[in-house]
């Protein structure tokens, strides 16, 4: 278990005693990250790289570390607030590289002692460098700042605030609101050339591995790291209400929701599954090497160009290169380049004992990913079962791919390639040949092509239940930092749900007859998890409080599936709450025998339903509507208590009586 220690400064020791013993502590004592962490190294695997703002996430160079006065507060800093509250977007090294070149333009040295509102005013010109997320750059200088007081760390305390303002709603519509909206889209040029080179079938892997990714991101809303977890037999074929067959991927929904199917629109079928086709093919050799490390742990990997040798015996330079997959052009630095930082070899090397097939599959098995033969535990996903299983270097253009070592992408591949970053690797834009027409980079995100198929479906009015459950999204009211239609779209959207004439009458300020409203049908209906409810919320206020099952003007549609299963499952909870008010009832709990008549009432309509929904005689498309005799609301209590209608008895001794008796 991780531990978590609270640093508290001495008041009466300097700032530098204190910085010295923050670092001390968070180097020696904290096991953030794993007991295991290299301190000293200045990339921490799956936590990030402590480089200066504009390096780039892979291939910078040594001069683009941070000053080595900042570089120890900085892993420290990292280390102590992450232990403190984890968190995924991990904004810490936003302060660091936004407060280390302000240190050296302010005070021409990075020492973290030396902060002032001045160095902050800086750092907070660098922090809108960030652009989209200068805001959070911002706000994670403002709590360095904090914790730079509270520590002691600065010579002075600081009063400093965040000076960069909260960006705009996106859903804004004014000018500045619609141009971050198209923002959020690809453009018709990034899909239609995506799409030109899946269906050239680029020979590269590389190529053959981003656009099959890009084709199954377009198939279902999803993250790519998502897409990149998807097990080997991701395909679901099924049958809707109507027995025609669909499509769906498998996705895991994670934090216990666990397997889910996506599934997939009729035009995207072929698609997915040629994509599915080629990444199958693509991962072949590193599922299989994968596998042969579950089943055979002491044994080496005997692929096509290994020496039939045994196990022991031992081998030439040459045999040792072909055994790794190595050239061999009679170097034998090569070998030594290659065990540079697997310290056994230096034993071996140093002892001039033979290398054997034994001994390269102890480096193998020494090199497997962390979590091995589990590619994702939560999951019990296998490296061997996993659609994304690779070999080292595998989609390197300018390496062999490793014949022994395992290797999964991680997410920054995929992006990188579709994202252009000047003086760093090719995308597949620019290995391609495709530029826009001023001539410019092609560049886009991953995220942008969930952001396109939330918004086609909110165009082709797909329900907020089932956008959210597609997207795999928790919170269904998150779908609206997804939508991106124009104003011009929701007038058109509008229209199509108005019948011929009511808009013309609006116009010319006619009324609008009950008979035109009645035309429209089931379109003036508000949407419920159960069917609709065609409650007229311009006379009257709903009087049952979302009680709709209860309520007269709700109707359910006879051969709708989803809603039919979301009454079965009602019906299965109302008989869980109704048998805990009847447990309450016997206990004597005031009001429960209500509750339970309530419940009871409940269970019955919505056996009722079900049992109507369920009959074969009943055309689909049927309206179901029940009657309720005993429906209740306020107006209709109230009218009876001045009725005369009996109330409940007042209680024999006053409330204050009893509370004063109580003590």
């Amino acid at each position: 278990m991780t531990e978590v220690l609270q640093f508290v400064p001495k008041a009466e020791r300097d700032a530098r005693s204190n910085l010295e013993d923050f670092i001390k502590i968070c180097r020696g004592r904290l096991t953030v990250f794993g007991e295991d962490l290299d301190w000293y190294s200045n990339a921490w695997p799956k936590v990030g790289n402590f480089t200066i703002k504009g390096a780039p996430s892979r291939g910078y160079t040594d001069d683009q570390y941070l000053n080595s006065d900042i570089l120890p507060f900085a892993k420290a800093y990292v280390r102590y607030q992450q232990g403190l509250k984890p968190t995924k977007l991990m904004n810490e090294f936003k302060a660091i590289r936004c407060i280390e070149p302000a240190l050296l333009a302010t005070k021409g040295r990075a020492d973290i002692t030396l902060v002032d509102t001045t160095v902050m005013d800086v750092a907070a010109q660098f922090a809108r460098e960030y652009h989209a997320t200068a805001y959070q750059a911002g706000s994670a200088l403002a709590k360095l700042v904090k914790f730079l007081n509270q520590s002691k760390i600065a010579l002075k305390r600081i009063e400093w605030r965040n000076p960069i303002s909260k960006p705009k709603e996106i859903n804004r519509t004014d000018k500045e609101g619609q141009e971050k909206r198209v923002n959020k889209l690809p453009d018709d040029l990034q899909l239609e050339g995506m799409a030109e080179m899946f269906a050239n079938d680029l020979h590269h892997p590389r190529d053959r591995f981003t656009t099959s990714i890009f084709a199954l991101l377009m198939c279902a809303p999803s993250r790519i790291t998502e897409v990149q977890r998807l097990p080997l037999n991701v395909l679901h074929r099924d049958k809707d209400s109507k027995r025609v067959e669909v499509l769906g991927l498998r996705f895991f929904g994670g934090k216990g929701a666990g397997w889910d199917i996506k599934y997939v629109p009729t035009c995207f079928v072929e698609i997915a599954e040629e994509a599915v086709r080629r990444l199958t093919e693509l991962s072949a050799e590193g599922r299989r090497l994968a596998q042969w490390y579950e089943e055979n742990p002491s044994k080496f990997y005997r692929h096509s160009e290994c020496p039939d040798v045994k196990e022991h015996a031992p081998l030439s330079d040459e045999q040792v290169c072909l055994a790794l997959g190595l050239g061999w052009a009679g170097d034998k630095r090569v070998i030594h380049q290659f065990f540079k930082n697997y310290e056994p070899y230096q034993d071996y090397k140093n002892s001039k004992k033979p290398l054997t097939l034994a001994f390269l599959n102890d480096y193998c098995h020494s090199e497997l990913p962390d979590g091995f033969p589990y590619f994702d535990e939560e999951r019990k996903l296998k490296y061997s079962d996993a659609l994304c299983c690779y070999r080292a270097h595998e989609f390197r253009l300018d390496l062999t791919t490793s014949r022994v070592k395992l290797w999964v992408p991680g997410k920054s591949l995929f992006t990188t390639d579709l994202n252009y970053i000047d003086g760093q690797e090719r995308s597949i834009w620019t290995r391609n040949g495709y530029k826009n027409p001023d001539g410019s980079e092609v560049t886009m995100t991953s995220h942008q092509v969930r952001h396109l198929l939330n918004t086609a479906a909110q165009r082709g009015n797909l329900g907020q239940l089932d956008i959210a459950k597609w997207s795999a999204r928790a919170n269904i009211h998150q779908n609206a930092t997804y939508n991106h239609m124009s104003e011009d779209e929701y007038v058109k959207l509008s229209e199509g749900a108005l019948p011929n004439g009511v808009l013309d009458k609006v116009k010319q300020n006619a009324p609008v007859t009950l008979e035109d409203l009645d035309q429209v049908g089931d379109a003036i209906a508000h949407v419920t998890i159960f069917g609709f409810c065609v409650h007229d919320h311009s006379m009257l206020p709903c009087q049952r409080h979302r009680d709709c099952l209860n309520c007269t003007e709700h109707a359910c549609i006879k051969g709708d599936v989803v809603r039919l299963e979301r009454l079965k499952e009602q019906r299965r909870l109302t008989q869980v709450q109704l048998d805990k008010a009847k447990a309450a009832d016997e206990s004597g709990y005031f009001g429960a025998d209500r509750w339970s008549q309530h419940q009871l009432k409940t269970l019955e309509r919505l056996d009722q339903l079900i049992e109507i929904m369920e009959n074969p005689e009943i055309r689909d498309g049927s309206v179901i509507m029940l009657n309720n005799d005993q429906e209740y609301s306020p107006m209709k209590r109230e009218l009876a208590a001045r009725q005369g209608t009996s109330r409940l008895p007042e209680p024999e001794m006053p409330l204050l009586g009893f509370v004063m008796d109580a003590f």
